[in-house]
């Protein structure tokens, strides 16, 4: 975090699922999960500027209408929050690919939150700005708080700290350069589900267990079973990655990303080379 007179500089860190369960559909339309976020070196990078008055954007165009950024959006809702009549110019530099499941917007939401609270100086208590956060989706609160890896319930944002990745290891993110729509991926999920009090307890022991390294079997992610139906060629590239060394690999979110846990830098460079996607990170847990 840089911050001058009238402008700070935040990094956004992109984030990986390490296993997800969907529980059951709540009463508000969203859905229980458990999982464990763990965020990563790769990242974006947002620059906020004071200003008379307003929100202003600049940096690549994410959205037709511009008020529906998440940058834009967490910043109007800071400013609602605190009833503050301030302005801001929010640049966004993006590294971390839109609709891969890595978390990408939640993250620049996440930062544009805490660059105003810092810019403005109103030193918020951490309660009120996991608030803010929770307004605008359900993985900004991870991205508020400063942890390696959380595991996540409720609708993600119910948050306890835990080891997640040896710091030693790997990642290596795979992009196939298109999207997947959660919407879509959720509604495939929710026509298989079964609410079992003794499943549902079951994952959140194995989960809550976790120390990292590999995960147990019961720890999968359940949007896999609809995305790769759908794209066969992402469980291709899934069971390349575990072949070529990664000591697991996983969809991350709903997708469409993929990514492979290595022990070293030069396995993961080498299965990156080997990939049929022409887009590819490798990053450390950070």
């Amino acid at each position: 975090m840089g911050k001058n007179m009238d402008s700070i500089t935040i990094r956004a860190h992109a984030k990986i699922n390490i296993g997800l369960r969907v529980l059951n559909r709540r009463a508000d339309g969203y859905h229980n999960i458990v999982t464990i976020f763990q965020r990563l070196s790769l990242h974006d990078i947002v620059t906020i500027k004071q200003i008379e008055s307003g929100v202003q954007y600049s940096g690549e165009e994410l959205t037709p209408n511009p008020s529906n950024n998440l940058c834009v959006i967490a910043a109007e809702e800071y400013k609602r929050y605190f009833k503050q009549d301030i302005g801001v110019h929010i640049h966004l530099q993006k590294e971390i690919p839109v609709g891969a499941g890595l978390g990408g917007g939640s993250s620049d939401a996440a930062a544009t939150i805490l660059g105003m609270d810092e810019l403005f100086n109103t030193h918020t208590d951490k309660s009120e700005l996991l608030q803010i956060a929770s307004i605008i989706g359900s993985d900004v609160p991870f991205f508020i708080l400063n942890t390696h890896a959380s595991f996540a319930s409720g609708r993600g944002e119910i948050l306890s700290e835990v080891n997640g990745l040896d710091v030693n290891s790997w990642v290596l993110i795979i992009f196939p350069e298109f999207e997947v729509s959660t919407a879509w991926a959720y509604s495939c999920v929710a026509k298989h589900l079964t609410f079992e009090k003794n499943r549902n307890n079951l994952l959140n022991r194995e989960f809550l267990d976790y120390q990292g390294d590999i995960p147990t079997a019961n720890m999968g992610n359940d949007f896999e079973y609809p995305v790769f139906d759908a794209r066969p060629e992402l469980r291709r590239e899934r069971d390349r990655l575990l072949g070529a060394g990664a000591k697991f690999a996983m969809l991350s979110g709903s997708g469409s990303s993929l990514y492979g846990v290595f022990d070293g830098e030069a396995e993961a460079r080498a299965a990156a080379l080997e990939s049929p996607f022409g887009l590819s990170f490798v990053c450390r847990h950070y």
